[in-house]
This record gives C-alpha cells, sequence and structure tokens, in this order.
C-alpha cells in the first residue's frame, strides 16, 4: 500500500460492510484539492481535500467492498494519484486511478 493512499477499516455495527478510505495527494504549493471519483458521480466540487501542515491534501471516504475509479483535481487541473494501486483508460484519452476496498 502507498503511503499516499491507505485503507483503514472501521467497523459498521449494522452491516460491517464498509471500509474508510482515505485518499492522500501531496502537493505543498496547491491552493485546493478535490477529489472526484465514480463514488460521487465525478462531481469536481463536493469533496474539498484538506491540507496538512506539510502539504498533504487528505480526504476520506466511507466505501462498501469494490472496484472504484478516482481522480484529484488539483487547482483545476484533473491529476492522478502518482501511488494509485492501478489505472484503467477512459473516455477522455487519459486514465483514472483505481482503488479496490475490500479486496
Amino acid at each position: 500500500m502507498s503511503r499516499k493512499q491507505t485503507l483503514k477499516a472501521k467497523r459498521d455495527k449494522s452491516s460491517n460492510s464498509w471500509q474508510e478510505v482515505e485518499f492522500r495527494y501531496d502537493s505543498p504549493t496547491a491552493k485546493e484539492v478535490h477529489l472526484a471519483g465514480d463514488f460521487n458521480q465525478w462531481s469536481s466540487y463536493t469533496m474539498p481535500m484538506l491540507r496538512d501542515e506539510r502539504g498533504v491534501w487528505r480526504a476520506r471516504v466511507p466505501l462498501s467492498r469494490g472496484h472504484y475509479e478516482y481522480r484529484f483535481i488539483v487547482d483545476g487541473d484533473w491529476q492522478n494519484d502518482p501511488n494509485a494501486c492501478g489505472v484503467i483508460p477512459n473516455e477522455f484519452g487519459s486514465c483514472n486511478c483505481v482503488v479496490e476496498v475490500g479486496a
């Protein structure tokens, strides 16, 4: 597992079927970073990430078991996670990052 992307399981007492996934993007100079993926209908504004004192941007998302595609929007530009566990081509001629939850 990369240092920019980690999985941390938290128990859901009712179904025990989701994990909290922490997404990380290292960019001390960025002014704004958002997370977009198939888990939020690729919205470029609904998941702002928070920057820590070292310039690492983070967002935690509860996801159920499965395969998810995502990208970061850094100061308005779509960027891939350089430490993603995989990538898959998209319809725009670039690639989406992949995260597997509960695999």
